[in-house]
């Protein structure tokens, strides 16, 4: 079932259902890419001489490893390996007492990861605190790189939650490299001082501003999940299946880390998000039921009516045993729903 959701990520999922339909066309053409205001996104700094140390310790993912300019990403479980919280890590700088890790969070999972992690400081040295006074925008679409580095800005390398700092319309801006309309999108974050917004924005004022709903439908059709709607501490990272994007099996010991190893060792976990076409006209809502010869096995976490593929998309848990690819379900309210991927 559907359970501890973050309430402004539910929302938006259950408006995205809602939509007649929703047309992501542009942000897969050559054009150019649009700009979308995320500050929503909760950005925290993690400072201290212990501050690394103490990551590694905590999340599911390599913090010890990550050089300057590198990011990776990471959750925070419980000790039974459910997920409090999932993070994108950014090193910024490396000195061991002044320098500092940028944190990426979902709207509303701020206090469950710090409150979650400052319980575990003993002596270590290592200081959380909020990203006041920022601004956080998005540039998507195939074209972003070339649009940004017209405005002047020098690039991250190609690689996953790679970032720098550079400048455009002669501030200071770090990008960043994201995932949030697709674990392959070509995604570009603007992360700057809330008084260097205005600027930055005129340099790219001949980009068109996007519909966040766009991102969103963008996200459900490339099967990427989200935490507080299709990952939340009803689950283990596993089954959203992070397995190989926020979780590293040879780091060592971490909160939940045994319970997390066990079931990656018996082979799968008891459900699994997948990605599902649907043969209906409308969306399900967050937490329809999937059904199968009438047993009720999973649920829908999110859900579009998407243009571009021409019918209805969804996330959602399916059950162990029924949760093959090419697997027909009963959607409550929607129709069938065949099992396109496991995200």
């Amino acid at each position: 079932m559907l359970t501890h959701t973050l309430p402004s990520v539910l929302g938006r999922a259950k408006t995205l259902a809602a939509a007649t339909s929703v047309d992501t066309t542009y942000l897969f053409c050559a054009a150019n890419p649009h700009a979308f205001d995320v500050r929503d996104r909760e950005r925290v700094i993690i400072e201290g001489k212990d501050r690394v140390r103490f990551l590694h310790a905590m999340l599911s993912n390599d913090v010890s490893s990550l050089q300057v300019g590198q990011g990776r990403w990471a959750t925070f479980n419980t000790v039974k390996g459910r997920t409090v919280s999932d993070v994108r890590l950014f090193v910024v700088d490396d000195d061991k007492r002044n320098g500092a890790i940028w944190a990426l969070l979902e709207p509303g999972a701020r206090d469950a990861f710090v409150e979650g992690l400052d319980k575990f400081v003993i002596s270590e040295k290592v200081y959380f605190s909020d990203a006041e006074e920022t601004a956080l925008w998005l540039l998507a679409g195939p074209t972003a790189d070339q649009t940004l580095a017209a405005a002047g800005a020098t690039l991250p390398p190609d690689e996953p939650f790679a970032h720098l700092e550079t400048t455009v319309g002669g501030r200071r801006v770090r990008v960043l490299r994201l995932d949030v309309s697709g674990r392959d999108a070509k995604d570009l974050g603007l992360w700057m001082a809330a008084d260097d917004e205005a600027a930055v924005l005129e340099a790219l004022a001949h980009v068109p501003r996007g519909d966040r709903l766009v991102l969103e439908a963008a996200r459900v059709e490339a099967g990427q999940p989200r935490f507080g709607i299709d990952l939340t501490e009803e689950n283990i990272p596993l089954e959203a299946g992070l397995k190989n994007r926020a979780i590293s099996f040879t780091k060592g010991c971490y909160i939940g880390q045994e319970v997390i190893c066990r079931i990656d060792s018996m082979g799968s976990p008891k459900r699994l998000l997948c990605r599902l076409d649907l043969d209906g006209e409308a969306a399900p809502e967050p937490g329809a039921e999937l059904s199968r010869d009438g047993k009720v096995v999973g649920w829908v976490t999110s859900a579009v009516v998407s243009e571009r593929l021409g019918h209805p998309v969804a996330l959602g848990y399916v059950k162990k045993r029924n949760n093959d690819v090419g697997t027909v379900l009963d959607v409550a309210g929607a129709g069938s729903a065949t099992i396109a991927a496991h995200c």
